[in-house]
């Protein structure tokens, strides 16, 4: 992955690291994870609370402790950023995702 998507990346686990301890819990990924521009959500394919849940299904997969860590999050998205082609279009996939623009 290339470094600016790492940023990317990072930026979006810090901005979900919210008491700076270092992990990220499903529920701080709940409140923050937008699914309304999910492009089978604006294509009618699905609803939004099924990409919700099938996302959230996707976290927590090496412990099931409530907890996301580094690994998992980097991890999850260094799968991603092999089927997205430019940098751009990653950095509008997070910033959309987890609200970096705010």
């Amino acid at each position: 992955m290339s470094e600016s998507r790492m940023e990317m990346v990072k930026k979006a686990y810090f901005k979900l690291d919210v008491n700076g301890d270092g992990t990220v819990r499903l529920d701080d990924i709940a409140k923050l994870f937008d699914a309304s521009q999910h492009p089978d959500v604006l294509s009618g394919k699905k609803e939004e609370s099924d990409v919700y849940m099938e996302f959230m299904s996707l976290w927590d997969t090496q412990v099931k402790d409530g907890i996301i860590t580094w690994e998992e999050f980097s991890g999850y998205y260094k799968d991603i950023s092999c089927s997205v082609e430019s940098d751009a279009a990653f950095q509008e996939i997070m910033t959309e995702a987890w609200k970096l623009g705010a």
